[in-house]
């Protein structure tokens, strides 16, 4: 039950327009995004079939790429 409140709370964010991929990512709670290249990030999203898929899919590939820009190994 608490991951399924957990997830309905992080899509409220993304549906809020506040998506920040480093709080859950970067943090504790998923896999590491700064330990991936940008180009690592898109291939591993666009194949992943997680809950969380849904919020990527969403996104176009422009803002896919701008995420992973950000999130990703520098």
């Amino acid at each position: 039950m608490k991951k399924v409140l957990l997830i309905a709370g992080l899509m409220g964010f993304a549906f809020a327009g506040q998506i920040n991929c480093g709080m859950c990512h970067n943090g504790s709670m998923a896999s590491k995004l700064d330990n991936m290249t940008p180009a690592e990030i898109v291939k591993k999203a666009k194949e992943s079939k997680s809950p969380m898929m849904a919020q990527v899919r969403a996104m176009s590939d422009k803002e896919l790429m701008e995420a992973a820009k950000k999130y990703g190994k520098k």
